[in-house]
């Protein structure tokens, strides 16, 4: 265990460091060196090669992490299991590629009015795309073997610098636009020659033909059953994802694009502290599960709704109450202030997701799982079907109606789920103590007087009243015991600085 806890720790270091400069690029970089419409495209090149690499490595990363335990011995180089790793996803690369070319003219009658730009950089999406199905391969390849932390870094740190360096030099007149783009693709290249390097270095590189007495006909039928089926549920949470700002693109241009991308950006800041406490709370549900103890289940998932809200909600919080602020801070706000409302829809139905608990963990680790993929398929055609009624009216509003209502009704069909076959359901009296505290901090936050917005004024004002959300907030979570966690937190903390 002693490798896995040290390759957690490094992992979780470097996905926050990438967080850190991801809201750097994000909220400064981009928006300041970059045009709405430039930075619309260079993200649309990027969300649409990760929504295609979904389905084109033929669910490779899902069969690795599987069936990998079959070939697991170094002293038969794994028995050949990477060399077939890597052929089915280029297979897969080849069969996207064609169809990609295929259906090129129906991509240039659909972008052409309204966002020109894309179709002179929209090929652009078939190398990004084989580069990102050989990085999520072998990032499964390197789990498998307990490496996580280098794929986790080079995903995380490198990619992102890379993409901030990039957008600097073109700012300061050193690259051209397209030239950038030219070498932003290729630093996804560079990953994979990273990632194939420390396989190499960490004498995980075996290079042989697969063991024919392991990989026989039957498994090879197996595995691509079960990469077909697990493809279906990658591709439909990469429609939820991705589908909608493709389509604002289409229908509304590029500026209307880039400026629902920031949006969306900010309220998925809401659900980093989501990830964390899934991480740590999805072994524990999958043994619960496995022995049938579903009461312990139904308490974990309780507890973990409720961090969940409690994380979520003051982010959301924070976010809104300083909205203004933030957009008036940024580069081109008064453009992407546009997308306001954008914020708030997407970040309530996010708190509300949050709120209902580890659901998903649940139903894929239990005996349901095929139930997980079966409501991202109806979710995914459902969150289409809404965004091309809602955006021709609504624009990017329409779209975060559609994404908001999506969202909703995969929560509630998740949490519907659950309680009928487990009996378990995330909400208690402490989820409504939780929900009446944000809603009279917010309330609080309405008193603020009017000001003049200078930067340095907007900036003390936010830290003015963050600080003072923080603090009620933390006062009352912790007066009325509503977290166990949090308490026991602050009870640690207070008899080590009183020592």
């Amino acid at each position: 265990m002693g490798i896995v806890v040290r390759q957690s720790l490094k992992a979780g270091l470097g996905s926050y460091i990438g967080v850190g400069i991801g809201i750097v690029n994000q909220m400064y970089v981009s928006t300041k060196f970059l045009s709405v419409e430039q930075l619309g495209l260079s993200r649309l090149l990027l969300e649409n090669s990760l929504l295609f690499a979904a389905f084109a490595h033929l669910g490779t990363p899902f069969i690795a992490d599987k069936f990998f335990s079959l070939f697991r011995d170094d002293e038969e180089g794994h028995n050949g299991i990477l060399p077939f790793l890597l052929f089915l996803p280029f297979i897969g690369g080849i069969i996207f590629g064609i169809f990609y070319l295929i259906f090129t003219p129906a991509i240039h009658a659909y972008f052409a009015e309204n966002s020109p730009m894309l179709l002179k950089y929209h090929f652009l999406v078939i190398p990004l795309t084989t580069f990102w199905i050989y990085i999520t391969v072998l990032e499964a390849y390197c789990r498998n073997n307990s490496r996580i932390a280098v794929p986790n870094f080079i995903r995380e740190v490198y990619l992102k610098i890379a993409n901030v360096l990039l957008i600097l030099m073109f700012g300061f007149g050193w690259l051209s636009f397209e030239v950038m783009l030219y070498l932003y693709v290729a630093s996804y290249g560079l990953a994979i020659i990273i990632l194939f390097g420390y396989i190499k270095q960490i004498g995980k590189l075996y290079w042989r033909r697969p063991n024919r007495k392991i990989l026989t006909k039957k498994l090879v039928r197996q595995m691509l059953g079960y990469g077909s089926f697990t493809l279906l549920g990658g591709l439909g949470v990469s429609l939820m994802l991705f589908i909608d700002r493709t389509m604002v693109a289409g229908e509304k241009g590029l500026i209307s694009a880039g400026i629902f991308i920031i949006a969306t950006y900010l309220a998925g800041i809401i659900e980093i502290p989501r990830k964390a406490i899934a991480q740590i709370s999805i072994p524990l549900i999958s043994a619960a599960l496995v022995q049938g103890d579903y009461a312990h289940v139904r308490t974990m998932n309780q507890k973990s709704a409720l961090n969940q809200l409690i994380a979520g909600g003051v982010v959301f919080l924070l976010i809104w109450s300083n909205i203004d602020d933030i957009f008036f801070l940024i580069p081109k706000g008064a453009t992407y202030g546009t997308g306001k409302y954008v914020v708030l829809f997407l970040s309530l139905v996010k708190v509300f997701d949050i709120a209902t608990g580890l659901n998903t963990e649940i139903i894929m680790y239990s005996k349901f799982f095929k139930f997980s993929t079966l409501f991202i398929i109806v979710s995914a055609v459902i969150g289409l079907l809404l965004n091309i009624w809602l955006i021709p009216i609504y624009g990017i509003l329409g779209a975060a109606i559609a994404t908001a209502l999506t969202t909703f009704v995969y929560s509630m069909a998740r949490m519907t789920f659950v309680w009928h076959k487990f009996g378990v359901l995330p909400f208690t009296n402490k989820t409504i103590q939780v929900a009446i505290i944000l809603v009279i901090l917010y309330g609080l936050t309405l008193l603020t007087p009017e000001y003049h917005k200078t930067i340095l004024s907007s900036m003390f004002m936010m830290a003015l009243r963050s600080s003072i959300i923080l603090l009620l907030f933390i006062v009352l979570i912790v007066r009325f015991k509503i977290s166990e966690e949090i308490n026991d937190l602050v009870t640690g903390l207070q008899k080590r600085f009183l020592k």
